[in-house]
């Protein structure tokens, strides 16, 4: 029995994210499916979700598996390996976590040449025109990405097609200078789940 479990011990597979699916642990040197009786599933999932830096339990189901390794915790602990374990058979537990979707990258991009790198981000020449795009990597199909710009209160929604999105915004002029992310929805595992992207701070410059 090791005691010495490190976080990387702990993975969710079969999920599409490595904030889902079902619980395994490297344990004697192989991966273990880990089950746990029902009344303890939540706890369980609680301690899994935090270990993996994957947010809170957003839902835990019996999975279709036989756990290899029985866990135990209160549902406090920081890590599996603070919990009790026992070689024996139980059932399997698929746990989602919150932080279920990878942060979306934005970017800016223009077809005349009108861009140019600041100190501070991007600096676009008034006038031309300009695309600011959302994309995600493909965990999971469909979703929508929602532009949001904090200069105001203009927000502009899309579907996500092939993962991104693609905003235009014609002739920039000063009321386009401010700082703009991007918001990636979607519903997976009969929830709303939501990611936010860095922000990209954009300048208004002289022609």
């Amino acid at each position: 029995m090791r005691d010495n479990i490190e976080p990387d011990d702990v993975r969710l597979v079969g999920g599409g994210s490595r904030c889902a699916g079902g619980v395994e642990w490297y344990d004697q040197g192989e991966w273990r499916t880990v089950g746990t009786e029902d009344e303890d599933q939540e706890d369980v999932a609680a301690v899994v979700c935090r270990q993996l830096g994957c947010g809170s339990t957003v839902s835990v189901l019996p999975g279709n598996t036989t756990g290899e390794i029985e866990v135990y915790c209160s549902g406090s602990e920081s890590s599996l390996r603070e919990c009790s374990r026992m070689y024996d058979l139980s059932p399997g537990l698929t746990v989602i976590c919150s932080d279920l979707l990878v942060q979306p990258d934005i970017s800016l991009t223009d077809s005349m040449g009108g861009v140019s790198r600041g100190h501070q981000g991007p600096e676009m020449f008034r006038g031309y025109n300009f695309t600011i795009t959302c994309s995600t990597q493909s965990q999971y199909p469909g979703g929508s990405f929602l532009l949001t710009f904090t200069g105001s209160n203009r927000t502009q929604t899309q579907p996500a097609v092939n993962h991104s999105a693609a905003f235009l915004f014609p002739a920039a002029d000063d009321s386009h200078q401010g700082n703009y992310s991007c918001v990636y929805d979607n519903y997976v595992f009969s929830h709303n789940f939501s990611s936010e992207s860095e922000l990209l701070s954009l300048t208004i410059t002289g022609n």
